[in-house]
């Protein structure tokens, strides 16, 4: 069996969006993870433990050589000399000579392409696009392997070996856990002969052994246990007033990129291995050169839909492993935003500053406060303490999972107008197959009245459905329609662009015309309409909570960081009691008052997690429509859908799974509550798990499923529904014991009796019996 993606299949479409991949590459993040289960190696045959190990040893430590130098791109990197190798992770049944790769030559090989892809078959592919593969750095081994499926192994690996892990100390800080794309650029260059140089495996190996940035003790002591090969993760040393140690996995294209170098299918790459990894981790940094991140960052702030957690792009303007650095600095902080806050938002950190992605822009190419966000203040500053202003942070409104929107427009440009500009170059700039401009105007979006050729050809443009966006070429300040000279532009159907940058003008261009499903209107529209905290709309003056006013002036209070401090130590414990109650006026009432709902109580729990404890679903419907965050875990690590499950009110577990809720954590865990609720006959329970999407199959650190608890307390609605749902009567536990074994033992004779029925229903019906359940998240990959 060949993983899609891996050994014997192009990646079409998959990684570079393009067929001219380098083949016998497995892609990083390949979609279908499905562990082959061959031979004698079944989970009846050995121990518990034996299992798991060969499960996450085979998939962690096998693997290839590779050939030291590339063989069909003359762009592709020389892979690192000794005492780095190079190996590829391949599933248990590859053979160790690869069949021939196909090829755009063979049409019908180029046919695995996952269905949900097939749309993008045709996408435009830009000229200068160099095709990349991710790899991970192990002790002495660069591998290629996915690190969506990493974060799961060794958290499955640890609580399978629970003697050796032992239980987490009560003062232990819970983990955020962090994936770090390095694209490229200065953060991660070597000084070679007294020239900053891009050198593969380099950043993740000198990471290793810089204390600020790796306790290595506590890697070892608590990831040590999966062998000196295996993918080890980085950790930060504990961080004062933060909630969680950050601990991070980095993964690096190859080939590393100048920023300069970077194209359309670039962002997309990044964007969707963000999406394939979304759910293992709590936060995403992306490491980039200088020159285009501001480009990169805008394109990734409206291309992620219904973002929910952190994604920071950073780099610096000195490499990290320098003695001088501003790299650690950058590194460093956006690791930990990126691991210990609540803001989901595509963001820049630079010179101990967060910015909103889509709002940054380069000012200087030489100092360390490079990057500038000249119409909006900075969403946190990182001075001796973390100072976040969440008022400031943009959410989604939407009751939608997350998602990335890949297709973008690439007939998009910018025209700068200059005193005396000649007409032919604007008829030429304006010709097919154009369709999208950003205009750069005068002042505050002014152009020459008496150029009236100019404005004819504009508004030919604009007829033939050009959309053209104006927007200033002064750093600060916005477009204003008020002046003639503005005017003029507005009357002809240019769109003003508000204060937005030119970076997030032609970002939010390429964005939206590849939105095919919108017609021409509503694309004019959006442009116009602040999708992602771009450009500055009229913001109504907050209105003041009467209750806050009068403690103001009964403590005597004048000042507005007073009356702030009031503001913040009252209005989260009144959101969270109207959150218990359901009342949606109070809640409204408060969030014009100031307040946000993303505040946290002393256990880490929001508005959210109460309305859903308490199962008022108005309520949990109005905290996601204003931007509350489904993924968010308090003190117990539980998230929103959890509280949702425990309080059995399956309509609002219904409505945070439509928001992207999920059930985040141990499989181990889940299953023990899986088997708690079967144990008791408790019905809405496992509807509720069933309605979040959870296994119904998983088993408890004994093997045990919800099926041989519900069968030995002879609960036969509960075996019924499960029977239902999948689960099978020969299912062995770990001490070989059956769902039918126990109903046996117990003496349920009904439930016995449903059991054999479905027995011999599987067996008259040609069904697998069922002996080795495992449900695939993903389809099964085409063969051939």
């Amino acid at each position: 069996m060949y993983l899609y993606g891996g050994v014997g299949k192009t990646r079409f479409d998959e990684d570079s969006h393009h067929s001219h991949l380098r083949p016998l590459t497995p892609n990083l993040f390949h979609d279908y993870p499905t562990p082959s289960h061959s031979g004698d190696h079944s989970p009846q045959s050995e121990s518990f433990g034996e299992f798991e190990r060969r499960t996450v040893e085979n998939r962690l430590e096998r693997a290839i050589s590779l050939p030291e130098t590339p063989t069909n791109h003359s762009s592709e990197m020389v892979l690192p000399t000794p005492p780095i190798r190079v190996q590829r992770e391949f599933s248990h049944d590859t053979p160790a000579t690869p069949p021939t790769s196909p090829t755009a030559a063979n049409p019908q090989q180029l046919s695995t392409e996952s269905p949900n892809r097939r749309s993008l078959k045709h996408r435009p592919i830009d000229e200068s696009h160099t095709p990349k593969n991710l790899t991970v750095l192990t002790g002495s081994y660069r591998k290629v392997l996915s690190a969506t499926e990493l974060a799961q192994e060794l958290q499955d690996y640890k609580s399978g070996l629970a003697a050796k892990v032992g239980s987490v100390p009560a003062n232990h800080l819970p983990e955020g856990k962090v994936l770090v794309l390095y694209t490229g650029g200065t953060i991660g260059m070597k000084s070679v002969n007294g020239v900053y140089s891009p050198v593969p495996g380099y950043l993740p190996e000198v990471l290793r052994t810089i204390p600020p940035l790796n306790d290595r003790e506590y890697v070892e002591k608590e990831y040590g246990l999966v062998g000196p090969n295996s993918i080890q993760p980085y950790a930060l040393p504990p961080v004062k007033h933060m909630k969680k140690r950050v601990v991070y996995w980095i993964v690096e294209y190859d080939p590393l990129l100048d920023s300069c170098d970077m194209t359309f299918d670039d962002w997309i790459r990044i964007a969707t291995d963000i999406k394939k990894a979304y759910h293992h981790y709590d936060g995403f940094v992306v490491l980039h050169g200088t020159d285009t991140l501001a480009y990169t960052s805008s394109a990734l702030s409206f291309m992620m839909e219904n973002l929910g957690k952190p994604v920071i792009i950073t780099g610096s303007q000195i490499p990290v492993a320098e003695v001088r650095s501003d790299g650690m600095d950058n590194l460093v902080g956006s690791l930990i935003i990126a691991g210990n806050f609540d803001i989901p938002e595509v963001a820049v950190v630079f010179n101990n500053k967060l910015m909103r992605g889509n709002r940054t822009m380069k000012l200087d190419n030489s100092a360390l406060d490079a990057f500038v966000c000249p119409n909006m203040h900075p969403l946190a500053e990182m001075n001796i303490n973390i100072k976040v202003y969440y008022e400031a942070i943009f959410r989604s409104g939407s009751i939608a999972p997350f998602n990335v929107h890949e297709d973008l427009c690439r007939d998009v440009g910018m025209l700068r107008l200059f005193p005396s500009m000649s007409i032919q170059t604007v008829r030429a700039f304006l010709a097919e197959p154009i369709k999208g401009v950003v205009l750069q105007t005068f002042g505050s979006g002014n152009m020459p009245s008496k150029r009236t050729d100019i404005i004819e050809a504009l508004k030919s443009a604009v007829a033939r459905g050009v959309l053209i966006v104006n927007c200033t070429q002064c750093i600060k300040g916005q477009v204003d329609v008020h002046y003639e000279t503005g005017k003029i532009l507005y009357d002809i159907g240019v769109i003003p662009g508000s204060d937005m940058t030119s970076e997030a003008a032609m970002t939010k261009l390429c964005y939206i015309i590849g939105k095919d499903d919108w017609d021409h209107q509503t694309k004019m529209k959006m442009l116009q309409t602040n999708l992602r905290g771009e450009l500055t709309i009229t913001q109504q003056e907050l209105k003041q909570n009467e209750i806050i006013t009068h403690i103001a002036r009964y403590l005597r209070l004048s000042s507005i960081q007073e009356i702030q401090v009031v503001r913040n130590s009252l209005l989260p414990p009144l959101i969270c009691q109207a959150a218990k109650e359901g009342n949606v006026e109070t809640l409204e009432t408060l969030r014009e008052s100031g307040g946000h709902f993303s505040y946290q109580d002393y256990d880490g729990r929001t508005p959210l997690h109460v309305a859903a404890s308490w199962g008022q679903k108005d309520a949990v419907e109005y905290l996601l429509k204003h931007g509350a965050n489904v993924h968010v875990k308090d003190r117990w690590n539980c998230n929103a859908i959890l509280c949702a499950i425990r309080a059995r009110n399956i309509d609002v577990v219904r409505v945070i799974k439509e928001a992207g809720g999920r059930i985040d954590g141990n499989p181990k865990e889940t299953g023990m509550e899986l088997c708690f609720a079967a144990s008791q006959g408790d019905f809405s329970l496992l509807e509720c798990f069933a309605a979040a999407g959870a296994d119904l199959r998983s088993t408890d650190y004994d093997g045990r499923t919800a099926l041989h608890l519900a069968s030995s307390n002879g609960h036969l609605d509960v075996v019924e529904y499960l029977l239902e749902r999948g689960l099978n009567a020969r299912k062995k536990d770990h001490f070989g014991n059956t769902a039918l074994d126990e109903a046996t033992k117990g003496k349920h004779d009904k439930v016995e009796t449903v059991l054999l029925r479905s027995l011999s229903m599987k067996k008259s019906t040609g069904e697998n019996d069922g002996i080795l359940f495992k449900i695939d998240p993903f389809p099964s990959p085409p063969q051939g």
